[in-house]
Formats: C-alpha cells, structure tokens, sequence
C-alpha cells in the first residue's frame, strides 16, 4: 500500500503535466478579445479609443499561426493637403479602424499553466469612414482631396507581438501588446499600439488524429 501510494503521488503531477502540453500542443484556439489602441492622427496628439475582436491561433509545439480581426472604435480628426484649405491642410474625419493580423509566432517555453510568446506578421488597418470637415455648407472640396484621404485610408504594415498565455485544460486567458510601425502616408500616421486581454479555447486538434 505505502508503494501504491507514493506511485499515485508520483503519476498525478506528471499525468497533469501531459494533459496540459496535449491542451495545448498541435490545437486549434478560437478567441475573443478586448482592450486599448493607441494612436496619433496626422498632425494631431496621441489618443486612445476601445478596440475588440476575434482571432485563431494554431500551434505546434513550440510555435503557432496566428489570425486575428478587430475593430478599434477610433473617432478623431486627421489631415491632408489642401492649398485651398487654412494652413493648406484639411481637417478629415476618421471614425473605426478595422485590422486583419496574421503572425508566426513563438513559444520558447512552459513555466507551470504560463506561456509566453512573441513573433512578427503582417497587419492590413482600413479606416472605416474618413471624409473632409467644411467650415460652411456651400464651401467646395476639390476631387484631389478626396483622392488623397482615399490613398491614405488604408495600410500594410508589419507587426510585432508579444503576450502570454495562461492555460486551464482546453481553456485559456491571455494578454499581448502589438506595434505596428508609423506610416506618414496612413491618416493614423503615429505607431499603432494595441494593448489586449482575452480567452482562447481549443476547440479540436489542428492535426488528423492528434486526439
């Protein structure tokens, strides 16, 4: 009986250890997410607005693809030249932005439920509505302005992340920061942060058979 026993005390951490990498390792995690962007318009001073999404994440043992889309609800006035303008800028409304993120990314190691991770992608960020602000009804905008807000209503642009991961069996909490680069030619010129908390759970395995 004393041996059973120290055989059971034995087996039940290493037992909850397997069960924890096979929760995680070649899985498929479906996600939400909420948290805070950050970002300067053109010409104008860092804000900050809400921003929620969803996002997949399929792993291997030490690395995973990652797919996210979001939308942060930024509501600020931006710029573009225009030499009829005051100053030769025109203010330009910009309401949301939308994101749809994929990266590589890399889980070096487990400490206990904790993964932390890191890696690079590409983001594509759309401005939801951006259009040019009037002092007076009857003041006309030239087609050139629009074709300017409509060339800088949009970008590609690298990413970098970092996070970690909190594991409960097929669930998880998680919470990751991502940078994107400044862009002078995007009307959210500034780097973008974006700052997140959310829950994954895996929902099957990512390889025929791995269950």
């Amino acid at each position: 009986m004393f041996m059973a026993g120290l055989l059971c005390a034995a087996l039940v951490p290493a037992t909850a250890d397997a069960q924890r990498t096979r929760s995680f390792e070649d899985s498929w995690f479906w996600g939400v997410k909420a948290g805070v962007s950050t970002f300067s318009p053109t010409y104008g001073d860092s804000e900050t607005s809400a921003t929620y999404g969803a996002e997949w994440l399929i792993t291997r043992t030490h690395g995973a693809l990652y797919v996210s889309v979001d939308e942060a609800n930024v509501d600020a006035v931006s710029a573009v030249f225009d030499p009829t303008a005051d100053g030769s800028f025109r203010p330009v409304g910009v309401e949301k932005l939308r994101r749809i993120g994929f990266a590589a990314l890399a889980f070096p190691k487990r400490f206990g439920r904790f993964r932390p991770y890191a890696g690079l992608g590409l983001t594509v960020n759309i401005i939801g509505d951006a259009f040019p602000l009037v002092t007076s009804e009857d003041e006309v905008v030239d087609d050139a302005v629009f074709e300017r807000i409509d060339d800088r209503s949009s970008q590609a642009a690298m990413l970098g992340m970092a996070g970690v991961q909190m594991q409960f069996g097929r669930a998880a909490l998680f919470g990751q920061a991502t940078l994107i680069p400044a862009n002078s030619r995007f009307l959210l010129s500034d780097r973008l942060g974006f700052f997140e908390l959310g829950v994954r759970y895996n929902l099957s395995g990512s390889r025929e058979g791995i269950r």
